[in-house]
């Protein structure tokens, strides 16, 4: 069966096992989800957009529910009070959206929509109703006629501004194990590779998403209150059990297409054995946000520029550090800890509300065994912000645009070079829920080895296109400066598809602009509104240097103010295009130094560098060449220091910039 038609088939489970009543502690009825049962139905056309008249004859008598997390209870009720008398109660003026299954020329088919104008006979035992239709079944376009064993499902109403989604998967079996704590973990074998979503209204959609996705984003949609769920499917004769539940825990393996979570039963009248095995089961996890990548504007940002090469490297680094990433894991005491070596960078920035990361230099390969391939090397990075709150600004870097550099041609490889940064940061074979957008190199409006705009941003256009062919979902940026950010904007807006532009893409200026006079407002935010462009704008660089502005302490007070303008536009200005800001950088760079004193490249940081820390090991990172039959070894298992970073102070802070900033990023 189609995946539309499996989950369908089996959402019938969820008719039987909720026994009990409709009295005595049965929680609030706004929040159940209540499932209908009937023997035949017909109805008219089905299409998108239109609406379907609906009959359903030999109604069961009674409608059973289970509630909306955080509750955990299952009952019935009669349908002729549900529709006749609660109906008003439950869900207002709002129509409830709706899953209604049916079996039609030997399959099961479903249409998703919202439902109204429900008319119940309860001495013909036949319910009327209007579904104005989401999504259906493929083949449910033509008129869908008489049909047999219909079910319908209401979800539960949201009140605005609440939004959320119920998810429903399938699986060919599902069971019940103790793993070797004595915990019960539900194990669900051939469950289907995509998930159906469905909104809970006053919103009005329904799609799939993939199973990987849905296992990435399941701490962001509900580790703050375990979700509510139902398993249910064919125990072996033939009929449907319901086995309610709260899941955490999910452990998917792609290979085998096996998934497991920690489970808790809920006891409750008619619910079957722990021991029953289900086939053609599904299982159905209550609202939670969906968290997609394509609503990251639906939120203001507000982050730091990251690249921690460490302070002894007083010109281009080497060794480990050669290709100057240092997210990946190869440097996690950097970032996080190992080994009980940590600075926890990411952990600092949390804890003063910073939820932005902005990146530069991106080696796809680390991690990975084999030439110009993604490897794994930044998941943890990526897992530990994920966990933070934060989210990853993930760079094609200037490297890539290059024509020529050394015996290398990276430009030739580019089309590689980004289908193996997209691989590189895929988990569960879906793009990490930590990736915030893509940014196309930097600063392209300025020449770059020997290269002027006028080749660059057609470049730039190319990595767009190739980023969006293969994260269709995300968004994308291409960092300019401002010595002509306007004019830039324009040519952006001229060359990309216009699709992208409007839907996937967000203009990202670097400025140095202060406070003082307005300079910042007037000149870079207020200005980007009065484009009237339609797309957002962050400020991917946003700071000043110790030696163009003469010392440390004037340094810190005017960041402080560059970090207060723009938050304080954003504040006043809801409805701005101004969506956040990145300050440049975490910490000074010694390496841009170029073996001379610091100059104004290398004194942009919130911390400069006070002694070390502890020490840590690299790994070894190595990859076979298969084209020329060698083994290219880059680093060994390489000792590094981890730098102690030093709160930059002023008279007006003495309790350093990061803290001073946590204003403006909270």
């Amino acid at each position: 069966m189609k995946l539309l038609q499996l989950l369908l088939a089996t959402v019938a489970l969820l008719l039987v096992g909720c026994g009990g009543d409709d009295s005595g502690n049965a929680g609030d009825p706004t929040q159940r989800i209540y499932v209908l049962a009937a023997s035949s139905g017909n109805a008219s056309a089905a299409s998108a957009g239109q609406d379907l008249a609906v009959t359903l004859s030999g109604v069961e008598p009674e409608v059973d529910w289970y509630s909306d997390r955080p509750d955990r209870l299952t009952g019935d009720a009669k349908t002729q009070d549900f529709v006749n008398t609660d109906w008003q109660r439950i869900y207002g003026d709002v129509a409830p959206n709706a899953l209604l299954q049916f079996h039609m020329a030997g399959d099961v088919h479903g249409v998703f929509g919202s439902v109204r104008d429900v008319v119940y006979d309860s001495s013909a035992r036949s319910l009327r109703l209007t579904l104005r239709v989401t999504r259906a079944s493929d083949a449910v376009g033509a008129p869908a006629g008489s049909f047999t064993r219909p079910v319908l499902t209401l979800l539960n109403n949201l009140k605005p501004p609440a939004e959320g989604s119920s998810f429903a998967l399938a699986a060919t079996r599902t069971s019940l194990a103790k793993d070797s704590n004595g915990a019960w973990r539900l194990e669900m074998q051939g469950v289907d590779p995509n998930v159906l979503w469905m909104n809970n209204a006053p919103a009005r959609s329904a799609d799939v998403e993939s199973l990987g996705q849905f296992v990435n984003l399941w701490p962001e949609r509900f580790s703050a209150v375990l979700p509510n769920a139902s398993v249910a499917g064919d125990p072996g004769d033939g009929d449907y059990d319901i086995m309610p539940l709260t899941l955490s825990d999910p452990r998917y393996d792609g290979a085998s297409g096996s998934l497991s979570f920690a489970a808790t039963l809920l006891a409750g009248p008619g619910v079957p054995d722990a021991s029953t095995v289900l086939s053609n089961a599904v299982l159905f996890v209550d609202a939670g946000a969906r968290g997609i990548p394509s609503e990251v504007f639906a939120q203001n940002w507000r982050g730091v520029a990251y690249s921690a090469i460490p302070a002894k490297f007083l010109a281009a680094p080497t060794g480990a550090f050669f290709d100057s990433d240092t997210t990946a894991d190869a440097f996690q005491a950097l970032w996080g800890s190992k080994n009980g070596c940590g600075r926890n960078d990411l952990d600092a920035m949390a804890a003063q509300g910073i939820n932005l990361v902005r990146l530069y230099d991106y080696n796809y390969q680390r991690g990975s065994k084999d030439w110009e391939t993604g490897g794994n090397g930044h998941i943890a990075f990526l897992d530990k912000a994920q966990a933070l709150g934060i989210k990853v600004i993930i760079p094609v870097s200037n490297y890539n645009f290059k024509n020529q550099d050394g015996p290398n041609r990276p430009w030739d490889k580019i089309e590689n070079t980004v289908t193996q940064i997209v691989a590189s940061v895929k988990k569960n074979g879906a793009i990490h829920p930590a990736v915030h957008s893509f940014s196309i190199g930097n600063e392209l409006d300025l020449n770059q080895s020997g290269e002027t705009s006028a080749t660059l941003i057609p470049k730039a256009v190319r990595v767009a296109k190739l980023l969006h062919k293969l994260a269709p979902d995300h968004y994308m940026t291409v960092p300019v400066s401002n010595a002509d950010e306007k004019k830039f904007y324009a040519m952006l807006r001229d060359q990309l598809p216009p699709d992208l532009y409007q839907n996937r893409f967000y203009n990202s200026v670097q400025t140095f602009k202060l406070k003082n006079g307005d300079d910042l407002k007037n000149n870079i935010l207020q200005a980007y509104d009065d484009l009237k462009l339609g797309v957002p704008l962050l400020i991917t660089e946003l700071g000043t240097n110790s030696l163009a502005i003469g010392s440390v302490d004037a340094k810190v007070d005017a960041v402080v103010g560059q970090a207060s303008a723009v938050r304080e536009y954003m504040d006043a200005n809801p409805q701005s295009l101004v969506k956040g800001f990145a300050i440049f950088e975490w910490q000074n760079a010694n390496w841009k130094r170029d073996n001379k004193p610091d100059n104004t490249e290398s004194t942009f940081g919130i911390h400069a560098y006070g002694g070390t820390l502890c020490q840590s090991k690299t790994g070894e990172f190595g990859m076979w060449n298969a084209k020329e039959n060698y083994w290219a070894s880059f680093h060994g298992d390489e000792t590094y220091d981890v730098d102690k970073l030093a709160p930059l102070t002023s008279a007006a802070h003495p309790e350093g910039l990061l803290a001073a900033l946590s204003k403006y990023f909270k």
